[in-house]
């Protein structure tokens, strides 16, 4: 399913994209940003392990979102839409699955991204690379907040 998501958006830049170079360079970020979006999220099992481990991602959220925490509860970490286009905000969520194990995660947002059809943004580059970068480093940083 992640492929599909992939190839929706490498064919929606397509028309944004004049040269095989840009399109090239447009599915190469899709890519890393899925690899990037699978490393953000880390598994817990025990309830303080977890409500640790949630502590420091709503940490993780302040230090790396441009607006505050509008909402914050046992399931959800949300950042307000910043107004400026071009910075990164974050949200997080907290899943609990059917064996009892539970999965945090976070998701960078940056506006002025992607267009209304998908395809890449005036941003996009900017975008990309710093929600990249957010969501390669959560899983170290929590480990050693």
């Amino acid at each position: 399913m992640n492929h599909r998501l992939i190839l929706a958006f490498a064919t929606a830049g397509l028309a944004a994209c004049s040269t095989q170079a840009c399109i090239d360079a447009f599915r190469h970020t899709e890519i890393q940003l899925e690899e990037a979006r699978a490393n953000a999220s880390i598994e817990c099992s025990t309830s303080a392990d977890c409500d640790r481990l949630w502590s420091l991602t709503k940490r993780y959220v302040v230090q790396n979102s441009v607006t505050r925490i509008r909402r914050a509860d046992d399931t959800a970490i949300e950042t307000a839409m910043p107004h400026t286009f071009g910075t990164v905000y974050v949200w997080a969520s907290r899943t609990a699955d059917d064996s009892g194990g539970t999965t945090i995660s976070i998701k960078g947002m940056c506006r002025g991204m992607y267009r209304d059809d998908g395809s890449p943004g005036w941003l996009y580059k900017s975008c990309a690379g710093q929600i990249r970068a957010v969501e390669m480093d959560f899983r170290s940083l929590i480990g050693t907040m």
